[in-house]
């Protein structure tokens, strides 16, 4: 993206936008990593959890409502890391949710 013939700034914004992306997914994941090692209480876990889950599901759902009014062909399943997002996310909660 980098290397693309296009507005500097929007470059710019466009990879700062995918590294804190990236490391805003990466710290919930190692989060509730080190929780599930057994390394956190209960009461702090799940509270950890549940923001997990709804950061996961929120990230899939915008990504399926992207995807899917982008009209471009067949981007549901060229693009599918909204399915990864909302299982991950639906997971996290049934795991925490009574």
């Amino acid at each position: 993206m980098l290397a693309a013939d296009f507005d500097p700034t929007s470059k710019r914004i466009m990879a700062f936008v995918w590294h804190m992306s990236t490391i805003t997914l990466a710290v919930a994941a190692l989060a509730l990593l080190y929780g599930g090692l057994g390394y956190l209480e209960p009461a702090v876990l799940e509270p950890l959890a549940v923001y997990a889950g709804i950061q996961f599901l929120a990230y899939g759902a915008l990504h399926l409502f992207l995807v899917t009014t982008s009209k471009l062909s067949g981007a549901v399943y060229k693009q599918f890391q909204w399915s990864l997002f909302l299982a991950v996310g639906g997971t996290e909660l049934l795991g925490v949710l009574p």
